[in-house]
């Protein structure tokens, strides 16, 4: 049996009170608008009113609702930013806080100790402490991560992960994978990235990571005769080695920093050198 509250139901009944309107007040005899005074026409004129009122009503009642155009695409739990203002990046990722590697609980460039069973990150440009929705576009596994460590400096990866991450991903057994990641909110939600940490955290044009005094120093001198500031920043790599990462200036917009990059690979073509755009911090 069709609801009571179903559309159609609702129409015959407003029809069905309509009519019952027209024989309550349908006068006995016409009146004449020209004679009677103002009582006899708000006789005549109160049941077309009502009649009115109560077929728009109706109309209204039965109308199907409107879909209003969403400038939304895809969802998350029903609801999500337009898709073209996240930031969104597709490449290899690896995953580092391994038993054997010496990461966990060292200082990370956020300043937070790595711990391998958090789900957070190491990403080069990203800014720290924002989120990543990341998919293995193996399997379509997901998770958010939090960004607060700088890598990977491996040719040709984009997304170092915590060994939390991987796990959370199905990769952790084979070392690498191919994924997909854009910027999210606290809630995994996209969202842009905000141009003013820009200015906070800089970006800087990575050349090489070296562990000889004189080399380091040779490289040092010969970037600062053409681009001006370098910075040595200290790190320590999986296998446990000290180095020193020689870096070229500090740059607001990353267009500026890749030129600095081309510029850089020019003068350092035959050397083997492939400098990379990272953050100052």
């Amino acid at each position: 049996m069709p609801s009571p509250f179903h559309p159609t139901n609702w129409s015959k009944a407003c029809a069905s009170w309509i009519h019952e309107i027209h024989i309550a007040f349908d006068p006995p005899t016409p009146v004449d608008l020209g004679s009677g005074g103002l009582l006899r026409l708000m006789r005549w004129s109160t049941p077309r009113v009502a009649t009115l009122v109560i077929l728009s009503f109706t109309i209204h009642c039965t109308r199907p609702p409107t879909s209003l155009p969403s400038s939304r695409t895809g969802s998350r739990n029903g609801a999500m930013a337009p898709e073209a203002q996240a930031y969104v990046e597709e490449g290899v990722a690896s995953w580092y806080g391994g038993n054997d590697d010496g990461f966990a609980g060292r200082p990370t460039a956020s300043g937070e100790i790595f711990d391998p069973e958090q789900n957070t990150c190491a990403h080069r440009t990203l800014p720290l402490g924002s989120f990543v929705e990341v998919e293995n576009l193996e399997n379509h596994k997901r998770t958010v991560l939090r960004v607060n460590d700088r890598g990977p400096f491996i040719k040709g990866r984009i997304l170092d992960l915590s060994k939390r991450g991987a796990q959370d991903l199905g990769f952790l057994g084979q070392g690498t994978s191919r994924i997909r990641l854009r910027s999210v909110d606290a809630m995994g939600l996209p969202t842009a990235l905000d141009p003013a940490g820009n200015q906070a955290d800089p970006f800087v044009v990575q050349v090489a990571s070296l562990s000889d005094p004189k080399n380091i120093e040779a490289l040092t001198r010969e970037l600062e005769n053409t681009f001006g500031v370098v910075t040595l920043q200290n790190a320590i790599t999986r296998n446990g080695r000290s180095v020193k990462r020689v870096r070229v200036g500090t740059y607001t917009t990353r267009q500026d920093a890749e030129q600095a990059a081309e510029q850089i690979a020019k003068l350092l073509k035959d050397r083997g050198v492939e400098p990379f755009i990272t953050r100052q911090r």
